[in-house]
Order: C-alpha cells, then sequence, then structure tokens
C-alpha cells in the first residue's frame, strides 16, 4: 500500500494478488486472482470530499457462500465500484454528511446473477459532549439484476449511538427499520463494542445486515463477530478472529470460521502474517462442509511516494 499526505489531505492507493495452490483441482482450481484500490481524501471550504475506486477478483466460494448461502462451483466474481462521499461541520456539535456508490458485479462459473447495484445515503450526528453523539441515517439501493428481470429497491433509516468511557472502552448501538420493495418493514440494527489496552484489544459486534447478492436481489444476513490480538513487543503481536453469520434468505444457512494469527513487522516497510483458519458451513437440509487453511502473507506499506 502507497500513502500521499499533504496538509489535510491524503491519497492512498493499494494492489494485492492472491496466490491459490490446491491439490484438488476437480474442486478448486489453482488461482492467480488480483485486487487494487485508489482512495483520495480533500479538504475545502465546502466539507471533506473522499473518492475511492476498487477492483476485485475473487473465487465464488469466498465471496458467494456468505453472500448466497450456498456450495457452488469454483467459479469467479469480479467486481468493480465507485464511491464518493461529503462530510460538514454545520456548527460545534452538528454534522452532516452524504454517501454515494457505484458498483457492478459479474460471475463466472456456476448460475449466479450479474448484477448492477446503486447506493445514496445521508447522516445527521449531534455530540452532546467529547464522548456521546447521537445520530440519523438514511440509505438507499437500487438493486438491477443482467437477468432482465425487475430491479429491486431497498431503503433504511435508523437511529443511533456512539459512545466513549475512560479512553479504553467505546461502542456503537444502533437501530432501525428497512424496506425491501413491497414486503412488510423489517428491524436492523448494529451493536458494537471495542476495548483498548496497554497491550491487548478486543472488539465484540453483532449486526443484520441487508446486502446485494448474485441470487438475484437482497439478501438478509445476521452476524456475530469477536476479535482479540495482543501486543508481543514493539513490533510483534498475535490475535484470534471468531465470526458467526446466518443468510436467512435461502436455507438459513450458517457459517462459522475461527482464524488464529501471528504478524511479525519485518522493518518500516514490510508486515509479514502467518494464520490458520478453520470453517465449519451448514446449509438446512444438504449437510456440512468443512475447510481449513493455512496461509502467510506479506504487505509492503509506503507512507509517503
Amino acid at each position: 500500500m502507497l500513502t500521499r499526505t499533504g496538509d489535510a489531505n491524503v491519497l492512498n492507493a493499494g494492489v494485492a494478488l492472491q496466490v491459490v495452490r490446491t491439490s484438488i483441482k476437480t474442486l478448486s482450481r489453482d488461482r492467480n486472482d488480483p485486487s487494487g484500490f485508489i482512495y483520495g481524501l480533500w479538504q475545502s471550504d465546502a466539507g471533506e470530499f473522499g473518492l475511492s475506486a476498487k477492483y476485485s477478483k475473487v473465487s465464488t466460494r469466498f465471496v458467494a457462500q456468505d453472500n448466497a448461502g450456498s456450495f457452488f462451483v469454483d467459479g469467479t466474481s469480479s467486481s468493480h465500484a465507485l464511491s464518493g462521499s461529503w462530510s460538514k461541520t454545520l456548527s460545534e456539535r452538528n454534522t452532516l454528511s452524504a454517501d454515494g456508490s457505484y458498483q457492478g458485479v459479474s460471475y463466472k462459473g456456476g448460475s449466479l446473477v450479474n448484477f448492477v447495484s446503486q447506493s445514496a445515503g445521508s447522516k445527521f450526528a449531534h455530540a452532546w459532549n467529547d464522548r456521546s453523539t447521537s445520530f440519523l441515517s438514511m440509505s438507499y439501493v437500487k438493486y438491477v439484476p443482467a437477468d432482465g428481470t425487475e430491479p429491486r429497491f431497498f431503503a433504511n433509516a435508523s437511529l443511533g449511538w456512539n459512545w466513549e468511557f475512560a479512553d479504553i472502552l467505546e461502542g456503537t448501538i444502533q437501530m432501525g427499520k428497512y424496506k425491501i420493495n413491497a414486503a412488510a418493514l423489517g428491524t436492523q440494527g448494529v451493536v458494537e463494542v471495542k476495548y483498548t489496552g496497554q497491550r491487548t484489544g478486543l472488539v465484540l459486534n453483532a449486526n443484520r445486515q441487508i446486502t446485494p447478492s448474485g441470487l438475484g436481489g437482497f439478501v438478509i444476513i445476521d452476524r456475530a463477530n469477536g476479535s482479540w490480538n495482543y501486543d508481543l513487543s514493539e513490533r510483534n503481536k498475535t490475535g484470534i478472529d471468531l465470526s458467526w453469520s446466518t443468510n436467512r434468505s435461502f436455507a438459513d444457512s450458517t457459517n462459522r470460521t475461527a482464524r488464529a494469527w501471528l504478524l511479525f513487522d519485518l522493518n518500516s516497510y514490510f508486515v509479514t502474517q502467518a494464520y490458520y483458519q478453520h470453517r465449519i458451513s451448514e446449509r438446512g437440509g444438504f449437510g456440512t462442509a468443512t475447510s481449513t487453511m493455512l496461509g502467510i502473507s506479506l504487505a509492503f506499506t509506503h507512507t509517503e511516494f
């Protein structure tokens, strides 16, 4: 990743290549999947503006299982996205922000449906003090499938509260209502707590997510996540990540993942991580699948370019 900072402006760019080799070619093919992004943030009298572009190519086994809740052939998902954001401080305590995005997703292999999604949202926040902020947010998403069927629509409005306590504990509570096409109103929310100690960090999160998918519409996914990390030294750390998700739109498919990792800061430019991951996937009425992964990654970061 490359970063350029000047005054109040920031420009980030990054590229990655995921290399996968497998011993069972009939189940999962060898892959070389690229991804990249560029993100800019600019300050002006009119507010803070952000603009980003992303591209990724990945196996449908990695992305479709969460969103579509099924076990697909080893196809390929390619996505590209453009997004923009704006925020402005209206007064000492009030802030207004807005964002919009365009995403195109295509699949190769399997029976998933290509689609385009367009979204827009806004948020008004009021700070009661330095440690307590309430907010109102609204969002709208249009989903256009490539199979010629009618577009789908999603709208959401919610109230939330961000809080901090004693510089070591912070959290978010958010609840609201959503509507998908002509269906009845549903409830959507987020609860998150974050602890930051001298050497230990802990994050707990539970939420309901409504997301576009290759099934030809939106899916409802309930998630719970927990992450713990510990600083072994100034340059090395370890951690454990646990996650659980259930797709309420497709046979109550459930995924559970446990991941343990070690991170080594080699120098000011290179960081490597070794990890072990175990995953269990259950699809109602169709049995259970398990997977185990050992991996290593190397990241390069240059903060001034």
